[in-house]
């Protein structure tokens, strides 16, 4: 067992291709072939051959031995050649699937092989992996159709199963699933072999009653497994040894219950005429209370049944679920057995658990009472039952109406019945059939009324049937139904018909009720809804587009959400685009509460929910100019002011603010966004903007040529330039002092004008001041700049008076920058510089722990120098090596040569390692980042640039008076790009310089394609769906006109595709079937008598 040992513990070994050869390694395939070759052709020079070269001990891939072959093919030599060189443990070798080689001498019918193997000590009991000894396949060799045909192989079967017994095999051995050899023997229905095993069992102690009443896991007995074979002569014996009826297997079933399922009438007779148990056979219920009758009921054996009835069934006996035999058999469309048990006297008025009788479930069934003998339907037993109810109230009636059984429905009113009974929530059989569509049941129940309390008559929930039909979209039985006078209610929780057929979209149904009743669009609910908000609600767009062009009304419900709301709300996208393309677009932005929390302005929602929605395709227009619409983007001027009247302020820009708060770039760099805040800049942001630049420069344009012009060190004041190191303080230079002291003014007038202009941002703002960094850059730049200036008033030291120079100029220049921040082609850097900074102050926890790192251990090994004579020196001057400065000549290499280096190998070393951590790692990591990270900072730069626009924007319209705003705002502009816009030289030069020369065109979205395409095929599939209702049309009019008898006559659907799509759009769309059916038509009405 070397090979399946070796196998068994590496499982997943691959094995090399077979066509692969390596060199000095010997190629078996063609050996393993020739030996096969040798095995199947009996050669006895070959034997000796590869006996001499031990050959025949090998395997195979699947663990097959040549054992093995030369079992299956009978070739006694070399088995005798095998198991003479070899041990006994060759005889019980297995392949992958545990099949040893007395498995395939017998599977192969191999009657001398089987007689070799066991004379050599073959175990016979050895079972396989499918827990199959040798004794079961032969058993089961019988099924073989090659050993059916030939007599003479069937007489080698029973020798070899001779032969098996003989040498010790034990009957009693189970396979797998707990099947003895006697439950093989009994379902190959080998007669020959089940006395074999029973004689055989006899001679070691097992008597012939207790062999043939073994069960296997299923505790089924070999009479079961008889049974399920159907042969009646294994059946005979199996009963003539001793086999009892009654035993049950696992599903508590007995075989005579197999039998009754397979409706084998003689395998019945047979086992109840042989049965002599006390008893009552014909009667025994399996695991679910089912009789023999019940299940010749099930399958329709109808002369089963009778012969049962014969000898004494019970025809009343119910099951487990309250069901008798009649129940069942109408259930499964029994007739023939449903007609036997009435012609026998059985009870009609059994229920089931579900309080049904046997007219309840007869009326569900194609045909219904049809399939009743006309006798029967006049027994007054069956007449009473019409008005039978089960557990939930319903009569046959309401099974009828709700099944469309036309032919049912007449029968049954026929008996007198009443279509005003109700059910236990209050529905008449009207009900039901409105509810599932059944037209000609409806027809056939308003046909003889004369009143509409029946129409208009509501269930437990107040519902009539118009409603119920509107709910499930049936248009037809909607459009009969008030045609027969139901009129317009609404049930307890306020929907009227529209509100239910809005809910399902459906259309038709919608524009039938429209057709008769055009008010009904504003009813309300009791939570002030229309038809118009469920329909936007549950996203039906055609619905809505119906539903707009009857002029319904636009209100908010209680809630304060109009439609447009809901639809936000609930991201229906293609609701939203309908009411985009709808004429009365303007009026559905307009519908909405100032003052309510949840349900604001539609812009800002569109912009938070569906940002996709704003944007539109631009059509191909005209390249001479282009028209920009600004009417969505803001609101009336006089709601961003407060007035008397007005107690709702909104702020300025409110689209546009929403748009930056959700992050919606893709909407910021829309080109009407992009020309809207151009038109802003151009009216007033440009000027106000200039304005203060221009305030800003009175202070940074003299601070400038004060430091410019004036030697730093030096002390001076309104009158020139001071030495202060001189003892008498003598005037050094007075021709510039005119440019110094009006310098020095502007400077000062300016720090004081940037003070009052911040204490009042300070009054406006509040806490908002406080968390803008930049205002504490204009709180330095002016109080430095008074402090350089103030020896205009008194005397202060020189060096004083120069650091905060020095601190002025830097932050006010700093500062410009911010500034320039408002132009679009300078600004967007500026923003990207500032997010790069902070990225890389975010980063100096790395550069810290280094420069402590590198400083101090550069301290303690170069501290003899000037440059690292201290720690703080030392910390500096590593700074300045991470930029580059390494300055290895005069720090590292001179001192090395001149032995003043104290530790001269940790120091190179020390360099080496700072060398590779500084500039190679840590600063390409650095750029690597910078690299990476480009596209996604200018994103967010171009998102922070544009809400610093709107934000400016914002606080100006704030601040400027409204008629200002009147005049300069505007609600549309055309833009002509071929021409200029209007200014003169130097505004073009500064536009160049600091603003966008063209409005940059929206990048196409990628997910336009993907709904075009998909718009594409939805078109298609309702295009291929108006042809298969047109074919099938036709078709009940070929077979109508043929006199074809079919079940589509008694199907009372009105519309086989009304839930699948909508059919007014199929109405626009011509089809070759049109005229086909057109000529059918005439054609039926010119032969009809």
């Amino acid at each position: 067992m070397k090979c399946s040992l070796r196998k068994m513990w590496r499982p997943g070994e691959k094995k090399e291709p077979q066509d692969v050869v390596y060199e000095d390694v010997p190629d078996d395939t063609e050996d393993f072939k020739e030996s096969l070759k040798v095995v199947f052709e009996g050669s006895a020079y070959g034997l000796q051959n590869f006996n001499k070269q031990k050959k025949l001990k090998r395997c195979d891939d699947m663990d097959t031995f040549f054992l093995h072959y030369a079992a299956a093919e009978g070739q006694i030599e070399l088995m005798e050649k095998i198991t003479r060189d070899s041990s006994l443990e060759v005889l019980h070798e297995m392949d992958d699937y545990g099949n040893t080689p007395l498995h395939c001498a017998v599977e192969k019918n191999q009657i001398e092989s089987v007689k070799f193997l066991l004379s050599r000590g073959a175990n016979p009991n050895l079972r396989n992996f499918n827990m199959m000894a040798p004794l079961h396949i032969a058993v089961q060799g019988m099924n073989n159709e090659v050993m059916k045909v030939r007599l003479l192989a069937a007489l080698y079967v029973l020798l070899h199963r001779h032969i098996i017994l003989n040498k010790g095999a034990k009957p009693c051995k189970s396979n797998k699933w707990g099947c003895f050899p006697i439950h093989q023997a009994a379902f190959s229905g080998s007669k020959e072999c089940m006395e074999i095993i029973l004689r055989f069992g006899e001679e070691h102690g097992y008597s012939r009653q207790l062999h043939i009443n073994f069960m296997n896991n299923g505790t089924a007995t070999p009479l079961h497994l008889a049974v399920q074979n159907g042969d009646l002569e294994m059946i005979k014996m199996c009963l003539d040894n001793g086999a009892q009826i009654d035993p049950v297997e696992k599903g508590r079933c007995t075989a005579i219950h197999f039998a009754a399922t397979q409706g084998a009438t003689e395998i019945v007779k047979l086992m109840i005429s042989s049965y002599s148990g006390s008893v009552d056979i014909v009667n025994t219920t399996d695991g679910c209370h089912e009789t023999m009758l019940h299940r010749a009921s099930l399958f329709d054996h109808h002369e089963l049944a009778d012969y049962l009835i014969s000898v004494g069934a019970d025809i009343n006996k119910i099951d487990s679920e309250g069901r008798s035999p009649l129940i069942l058999a109408t259930a499964s469309a029994s007739w023939n057995i449903v007609n036997l048990l009435l012609s026998k006297g059985a009870q009609v008025d059994i229920k089931d658990n579900f309080g049904r009788n046997f007219l309840h479930l007869t009326v569900q069934q194609p045909y219904g009472l049809k399939n009743l003998r006309p006798e029967f339907m006049q027994m007054q037993q069956i007449k009473e039952l019409v008005m039978d109810e089960d557990n939930d109230g319903c009569t046959p009636l309401h099974y009828a109406c709700r099944q469309g059984g036309p032919g049912s429905v007449n029968n049954l009113l026929g008996f007198n019945v009443s279509i005003h009974s109700k059910s236990k929530d209050k529905k008449s059989p009207l009900h039901f059939a409105a509810s599932y569509g059944r037209i000609n049941t409806c027809q056939r129940l308003l046909q003889d009324i004369s009143d509409t309390r029946l129409l208009n008559e509501g269930d437990l929930h107040g519902m009539t049937p118009l409603h119920l039909a509107a709910k499930n979209g049936h248009d037809k039985v909607v459009q009969l139904l008030l045609k027969k006078g139901a009129l317009f209610l609404s049930d307890h929780n306020g929907w009227t018909a529209l509100h239910h057929a809005s809910v399902g979209g459906y259309t038709q149904t919608m524009k039938v009720i429209l057709d008769t009743n055009l008010k009904c669009t504003d009813r309300l609910d009791e939570d002030g809804n229309t038809a118009l908000h469920f329909a936007a609600r549950e996203g039906h767009a055609k619905a809505v587009a119906l539903l707009l062009s009857h002029n319904a009304d636009i209100v908010l419900n209680k809630q304060q959400a109009s439609f447009l709301h809901l639809a936000l709300h609930n991201k229906r996208k293609e609701v939203v685009l309908t009411i985009i393309r709808s004429k009365r677009w303007d009026e559905c932005l307009k519908i909405f509460s100032h003052n309510s929390p949840g349900n604001k302005c539609p812009i800002t929602e569109m912009i938070e929910y569906l940002p996709e929605c704003m944007k539109v395709n631009s059509l191909k227009q005209n390249s001479s100019w282009v028209y920009y619409n600004f009417k969505y983007l803001q609101c009336p001027l006089e709601f961003t002011k407060k007035t008397p009247t007005q107690d709702v302020i909104y702020e300025p820009l409110t689209a546009l603010n929403a748009m930056v708060q959700n992050n919606r770039i893709e909407l910021l760099n829309h080109p009407v966004c992009k020309e809207y805040l151009l038109m802003k800049w151009l009216a007033y942001g440009f000027r106000a903007h200039m304005m203060n630049l221009g305030s800003y420069c009175l202070g940074l344009i003299p601070m400038t040529i004060l430091v410019v012009n004036i030697k730093p060190g030096m002390a001076f004041n309104s009158t020139g330039i001071i030495n202060e190191t001189s003892d008498h303080s003598e005037i050094l230079d007075t021709t510039n002092s005119y440019l110094i002291k009006t310098c020095m003014i502007l400077v000062f007038l300016s720090s004081i004008f940037g003070y009052c202009k911040e204490a009042g941002q300070i009054f406006q703002q509040k806490r908002n001041y406080f968390m803008d960094m930049s205002n504490v850059l204009e709180w330095i730049i002016y109080t430095t700049g008074i402090i350089f200036v103030l020896p205009l008033f008194v005397e202060i030291p020189a060096h004083l008076q120069w650091q905060c120079g020095a601190i002025a100029v830097y932050f006010y220049w700093m500062n410009f920058l911010l500034y320039l921040q408002r132009f679009e082609n300078c600004g967007i850097f500026i923003v990207m510089l500032e997010v790069i900074l902070k990225t890389l102050l975010r980063s100096t926890v790395v550069f810290i722990f280094l420069l402590l790192a590198f400083g101090l251990s550069f301290y303690i090994l170069l501290n003899l120098q000037d440059p690292f004579s201290s720690p703080l020196l030392s910390i500096i001057q590593t700074f300045s090596m991470m930029l580059g400065d390494i300055n290895y000549r005069e720090s590292f290499l001179e001192p090395y040569l001149r032995n003043e280096l104290a530790h001269p190998v940790l120091s190179f070393a020390q360099l080496v390692s700072f060398t590779i951590f500084v500039p190679i790692v840590l600063m390409n990591l650095l750029i690597g980042l910078a690299v990476g990270d480009i596209a996604e900072v200018q994103k967010h730069a171009s998102l922070k640039r544009i809400a610093m626009q709107v934000e400016l924007h914002t606080s100006l319209e704030k601040k400027l008076p409204l008629w200002f705003l009147r005049k300069v705002d505007q609600k549309s502009t055309v833009v002509y790009p071929n021409k200029p816009r209007s200014g003169g030289m130097l505004f073009r030069i500064f536009c160049f310089l600091f603003c966008t020369g063209e409005i940059r065109q929206e990048i196409p979205n990628a997910d336009k394609s993907l709904e075009m395409e998909i718009l594409k095929q939805k078109y298609r599939l309702k295009d291929l769906t108006f042809l298969l209702e047109k074919q099938h049309e036709l078709i009940k009019l070929i077979i109508q006109k043929m006199e074809i008898i079919s079940e589509t006559e008694d199907d009372d659907s009105h519309c086989s595709f009304q839930d699948r799509f909508k059919k007014e759009q199929m109405e626009q769309r011509n089809s070759r079937w049109n005229t086909v059916l057109r000529a059918v038509k005439a054609k039926t009405h010119h032969l009809e008598p």
